[in-house]
């Protein structure tokens, strides 16, 4: 397939893409309400990406934003270098902090990632304060249209008292099943708190930069 042909099909992905997320991508001050956002049988919120030119050269790289909603602040970062080869993985951190009261309870945290990105099996961890302590404990999340996400019933509690953060990481390998023309990704995140509409953030501004030619 020649490189026009592979960009115009990869134009048809992002479009695709944000049409299915509400419209156009948006900025990291604004969230948007999406109360299916974690129905798993649609196909609402397509995969993040960005910059459908041809090389990060010279293009701003931010490795972490944050944006609030209420009382929460929402932190997602890359861990480590943000320049990725592309036999290699990236992962990525999202804390959620109290700014102030009320406690909070976080349901679900979702991770937007890009489709040149795969779930690497085991790597997803949730930190959260429980039995009197910040512990660390393996999850399963739940993968479906650009979207790792975990859930509790009862919820993650937040609050300003004691520092009490929920951060959900994972790590993902750089895909080499298929080609693509871009090598600079966006990523974002999505929350669900107790008694809030779910909020979501598909382009935060937290990107990547592939190193080399992509596919295998």
């Amino acid at each position: 397939m020649s490189r026009p042909t592979m960009r115009r099909l990869v134009s048809a992905v992002a479009a695709s893409a944000l049409l299915a997320s509400g419209g156009l991508a948006l900025g990291a001050g604004a969230a948007s309400a999406a109360p299916s956002l974690f129905d798993f049988g649609s196909t609402a919120g397509g995969p993040a990406q960005l910059d459908l030119g041809s090389s990060s050269n010279g293009q701003e790289l931010p490795a972490s934003a944050t944006v609030t909603t209420d009382n929460l602040a929402v932190t997602k970062a890359v861990v480590g270098s943000n320049k990725i080869a592309t036999t290699g993985q990236v992962t990525y951190r999202t804390t959620i902090a109290a700014t102030g009261g009320p406690d909070r309870l976080v349901n679900k945290i979702a991770d937007i990632f890009p489709f040149a990105l795969s779930y690497v099996s085991g790597s997803a961890t949730v930190t959260s304060w429980q039995d009197g302590q910040m512990k660390t404990e393996g999850v399963v999340p739940a993968e479906a249209n650009g979207r790792l996400a975990v859930s509790k019933d009862v919820g993650w509690v937040v609050s300003a008292t004691g520092n009490k953060t929920v951060t959900f990481e994972v790590t993902y390998r750089v895909r080499t099943d298929i080609s693509f023309d871009i090598d600079v990704f966006d990523s974002g995140t999505a929350i669900e708190v107790s008694g809030q509409a779910t909020q979501e953030w598909p382009d935060m501004g937290v990107k990547i930069g592939l190193l080399g030619p992509s596919g295998s």
